[in-house]
């Protein structure tokens, strides 16, 4: 039997933005480059039996991003120039894009046999700003990023 949330642990140890950096499964030590994974619980009544005794689940779960910031308003003037907090925000961003890319290629988490995953995305196109903490130092923002994988549970088929 697999371990969901150890598969979705492997599957984003894969992702060119995550592969690099501490990765913390509900805790965590807040500081720069560091992520977390958040499960989050679905609703039992959002399941949906098949008549051949499968169901189709979501499981869904939150990558928290903490970066630095910065206080420097963007330059201008300069071909090119940006804020750290702009190419901050393009670093989160691009781990949806790769959760895209992913769903494109059909490559998904490993569930085990039992499981048949449909579908991955992110549920938003940007990542989301949940604050910055200023008591520590660099000031860090938190950034989250939430996936939905949609499967077929088989584990109770009665006949395939």
């Amino acid at each position: 039997m697999v371990d969901k949330n150890q598969a979705i642990i492997d599957f984003l140890l894969t992702c060119p933005a995550i592969q690099n950096s501490p990765l913390y499964f509900q805790f965590i030590n807040a500081k720069d480059d560091n992520k977390q994974i958040v499960t989050t619980a679905n609703e039992r009544l959002l399941h949906r039996p098949f008549i051949d005794g499968s169901v189709a689940k979501q499981y869904t779960f939150t990558i928290i991003d903490f970066k630095s910031i910065s206080y420097n308003a963007i330059p201008k003037g300069l071909s090119g120039g940006t804020s750290e907090n702009v190419e901050e925000m393009f670093e989160v961003q691009s781990i949806i894009d790769w959760v895209d890319e992913q769903a494109e290629l059909r490559n998904y988490p490993n569930f085990g046999d039992d499981y048949q995953i449909d579908d991955i995305r992110a549920l938003s196109d940007i990542p989301n700003l949940n604050g910055v903490d200023t008591s520590v130092q660099p000031a860090l923002a938190k950034y989250s990023v939430s996936i939905q994988i949609d499967y077929i549970d088989n584990t109770k088929l009665i006949w395939n």
